[in-house]
């Protein structure tokens, strides 16, 4: 897989003063633009937000409270030139590097994640202007999309689990629109601001404690649908996390420490096999297409994660009062 270059965004680099025998070569990251470079002779990263302007500055200020709260995320740098910047048609950033260890998949740095995922939906932040979480309206040609993207993928990558795996999603992902959405959708959920994207790759540990290094795709949405995807995504793209998803075990040593900061109500208990289904059809599918444009299918580790995703069953992720 190609690395983005950093010659392909000379203005970004100008934006920020980082002159050119400064910057690197291409990203740290291989699925988006990440550049580590020096500012002020401390280590920083440059990466691409979300837009607008409006959106950007009030992710900056979501990770401001959250820090002011004690909760461990990055925040843009103070610069003499304006952070987040639109620069063209895209909205950047710069962070301070995040000087730790990569989660390693031990019982601790898993309620540790729980726990901070826990403070992260606990905190009081605010959310004007922050993006808000869109709703999908699948037509007959998207349901067929995404059926036949998965019959391409699993057919040439993992063809021993091709028919069990499209005669469970097949009925799910046509019914989605009638069945799975619906009751989420118009429940009455709880909302906060949330990560959208907490995942193991998301966090660096100092000090043995997760501090979240990657809040760009933040929304204002109902919070369960953020616990959902950790359930399902958050050992995805992590080299040094098991080849799987989390076990029945972990999972519950995730929730325990989740729970000390957050009591679900009954509708998010009540809905949360419904919950599961969505994330599973809307985000698991696209993960499980999607990887076979970056040759994920084709890295054993990745592979076992992504084979773990499309067979797995739902309820090994219970809640502790369901």
């Amino acid at each position: 897989m190609a690395l983005d270059k950093a010659s392909d965004f000379p203005d970004v680099f100008r934006h920020f003063a980082v002159a050119e025998g400064e910057r690197p070569d291409e990203s740290c990251y291989p699925y988006a633009p990440v550049f580590p470079i020096r500012i002020d002779g401390n280590r920083a990263v440059i990466k691409r937000t979300t837009g607008p302007m409006s959106a950007a500055a009030a992710i900056a200020r979501w990770v401001r409270a959250l820090d002011e709260q004690g909760v461990e995320v990055v925040n843009p740098l103070t610069l003499i030139m304006d952070n987040p910047a639109e620069i063209g048609d895209r909205v950047w950033v710069v962070y301070p590097w995040i000087e730790g260890r990569t989660y390693q998949g031990s019982t601790a740095d898993i309620e540790a994640a729980g726990d901070l995922l826990g403070r992260i939906h606990a905190a009081q932040t605010p959310d004007d202007d922050m993006p808000r979480f869109p709703w999908p309206d699948h037509d007959a040609a998207s349901v067929e999309e995404d059926v036949t993207g998965l019959q391409r993928v699993l057919g040439k990558h993992a063809p021993e689990i091709h028919d069990e795996v499209l005669a469970r999603m097949t009925p799910w992902l046509e019914s989605f629109m009638a069945e799975t959405l619906p009751p989420v959708r118009d429940a009455d959920l709880p909302r906060a601001v949330v990560c959208m994207d907490y995942k193991a790759n998301n966090l660096v540990y100092v000090n043995n404690k997760p501090v979240l290094i990657d809040p760009d795709n933040a929304e204002f949405a109902p919070r369960i649908l953020d616990l959902a995807l950790a359930a399902l995504l958050f050992q995805n793209e992590s080299a040094t996390s098991p080849p799987r998803l989390f076990t029945t075990a972990e999972w519950a040593t995730f929730m325990s420490a989740y729970g000390r900061h957050v009591r679900l109500t009954d509708t998010e208990v009540t809905l949360w096999p419904t919950v599961l289904r969505y994330m599973l059809l809307e985000w698991g599918t696209w993960t499980l297409i999607d990887a076979a444009e970056w040759d994920d299918w084709e890295d054993a580790h990745k592979r076992g994660f992504l084979v773990d995703l499309a067979t797995v069953d739902l309820e090994k992720f219970p809640l502790p009062n369901s």
